[in-house]
C-alpha cells in the first residue's frame, strides 16, 4: 500500500510540474508539432513592452508587428519595432487588426499612411477577429474593399489572419486569392481549403530572450521567407 501511495504521489507531483511548465510557457506540446516546418517567426505589438532586438535570437526569420487598427490607431512600438527588428536582420511584415467600426477603405488609407512600401517586406496583413455577429455581407464589403487598396498600393496580395470562427464565418469560400496566417495553439491547422494557410500561429506562449513575458511564434508552412515575399507579388 506504500508504495502505491508513493507512486501516486509521484505522479501527482510529476503531473503538476508539467501543468505549471506548459501554463508558464516553458512547455507546450505545438513546439514538438511546429518542428516539422523549418522557418519559425514571431508576431509582436505593444503588449511586449519595448523589446531588446539585438537580443532576439536570428533563428526567428521573420516578425510580423502590429501597426494599426480602425481608422485611427497607430500600436504605440510599431516605429520602433518596425526599425529596430529591421536593422537587426529581421524581415519585417505589419498587420492591420481590421474593425466594422468604420470603413474598409478608411482602415486602408490609414495603414498606408503608417506603413512604409517596402520591397522587402512581407504582404500587407489583415486580421480579422471581430466576433461573428456581423453579417457576413457587410464584413465581406468591407473587408473587400480594405484588400482592394492595400493590394493597389504595395501590389502584393494581402494576408487574410484568422481563427476557426472568422474562417468559416466570413473567409471560407471568399477571396480565394488571398491566402491565410490561421492560429491554432493545440494542433497543426486543418481547414477545409487547406491549401490556403501558408502561416501557423502555433504558440501564444513563446518565451523568447530580449522579449518580456510570452510572445506569438509561428512558423511558415512552405518555402522561406523570400519565397512567400515573391509569391505575393502582383504583375502588373
Amino acid at each position: 500500500m506504500k508504495k502505491i501511495l508513493k507512486t501516486l504521489f509521484f505522479l501527482a507531483v510529476l503531473g503538476s510540474a508539467a501543468i505549471y511548465l506548459e501554463l508558464s510557457g516553458y512547455l507546450y506540446h505545438n513546439d514538438i508539432l511546429a518542428k516539422l516546418y523549418k522557418v519559425e517567426g514571431l508576431d509582436v505589438s505593444h503588449h511586449q513592452e519595448k523589446i531588446n532586438w539585438k537580443k532576439v535570437s536570428k533563428k526567428y526569420k521573420f516578425v510580423i508587428m502590429k501597426a494599426t487598427e480602425g481608422k485611427d490607431f497607430l500600436d504605440t512600438d510599431f516605429f520602433y519595432n518596425w526599425n529596430n527588428a529591421r536593422l537587426n536582420g529581421f524581415t519585417v511584415g505589419a498587420y492591420h487588426f481590421f474593425s466594422m467600426l468604420s470603413t474598409g477603405k478608411a482602415q486602408a488609407d490609414y495603414y498606408i499612411s503608417k506603413v512604409p512600401d517596402y520591397d522587402k517586406a512581407f504582404p500587407p496583413v489583415i486580421d480579422l477577429e471581430i466576433p461573428t455577429k456581423y453579417p457576413k455581407k457587410m464584413v465581406l464589403k468591407e473587408l473587400g474593399d480594405m484588400i482592394e487598396k492595400l493590394e493597389n498600393h504595395y501590389k502584393k496580395r494581402a494576408v487574410i489572419y484568422v481563427t476557426y470562427h472568422t474562417y468559416k464565418a466570413y473567409i471560407k469560400g471568399e477571396f480565394l486569392e488571398n491566402k491565410l496566417w490561421i492560429r491554432d495553439i493545440k494542433f497543426i491547422p486543418e481547414l477545409e481549403e487547406n491549401d490556403r494557410w501558408i502561416i501557423w500561429q502555433f504558440s501564444n506562449r513563446g518565451r523568447i530572450e530580449g522579449i518580456p513575458g510570452f510572445t506569438d511564434k509561428n512558423v511558415l508552412r512552405i518555402g522561406t521567407v523570400e519565397e512567400l515575399i515573391e509569391s505575393s507579388r502582383i504583375e502588373n
